[in-house]
């Protein structure tokens, strides 16, 4: 009956090959979402330092930022976002959550603020129905699952369709496309006297007016940012 054994252990090696899902990114058979090359690739798009030192949004407003934006991971992030794969935000979510718990200044800044929870930049009902799902959402609820902080992707919604800030062509004009985009629904406001410490999430930094516009949004509620965690930043040159 060797024959049958024989059998057998093909016909399991043809059923796991076919069940097995292929890498979004490059097509070949994965173990995971990503196959070893593709994750290799974007673990080499690391920025050397979790923590941005040029504290680009204020001296008290830490930034951190996982990835330089280019490469291997500015195509995950497109194919994420154009190509219908947001499979590909839970995976690199993982990085950041491993980045953030292993970071000594993220257990400084947990001593600082023990009660806090993390809000993801939303889209614009419009966009996210045609997209069908927030790549900053899907970032933020998975690391939230791996740090055990607490998730309210409905405590900040944009209300105006704003279009693309790539698009704009001045710092006048996007501060005009992001003025007056988010609202905080009356669940999640809070009075003066009990504000609330909250990390913004997205999936880029780049001229910062789009996560200004949530912070000061977030503030007339009484909902205090007290830090950004960005899953790329582009690398700028002196």
């Amino acid at each position: 009956m060797q024959w049958l054994t024989s059998l057998n252990r093909l016909a399991n090696t043809v059923i796991d090959s076919l069940w097995q899902a292929n890498c979004p990114l490059c097509k070949r058979p994965a173990d995971r979402i990503l196959c070893k090359d593709c994750d290799r690739q974007i673990a080499a798009c690391q920025s050397p330092k979790f923590l941005q030192k040029d504290y680009p949004i204020s001296p008290e407003l830490p930034l951190y930022s996982w990835g330089i934006y280019d490469g291997a991971l500015k195509r995950a992030i497109a194919t994420c976002k154009y190509n219908n794969h947001p499979e590909i935000m839970e995976a690199i979510s993982e990085k950041i959550a491993d980045t953030w718990k292993r970071s000594p200044n993220t257990k400084e800044f947990i001593q600082q603020h023990k009660k806090i929870s993390v809000i993801p930049i939303p889209l614009h009902a419009n966009k996210l129905k045609s997209r069908g799902f927030n790549q900053a959402e899907i970032l933020a609820r998975r690391f939230c699952d791996l740090t055990a902080l607490p998730c309210h992707p409905q405590a900040l919604q944009r209300v105006k369709d704003t279009k693309a800030q790539m698009q704009t062509k001045s710092i006048k004009e996007r501060e005009q496309n992001l003025s007056h985009a988010f609202t905080v629904p009356l669940s999640h406001r809070t009075s003066q006297t009990n504000p609330r410490s909250v990390i913004l999430l997205d999936d880029i930094y780049t001229t910062g007016a789009t996560i200004h516009e949530a912070i000061t949004t977030l503030a007339n509620s009484n909902l205090i940012v007290r830090a950004v965690i960005v899953l790329s930043r582009p690398q700028f040159k002196n």
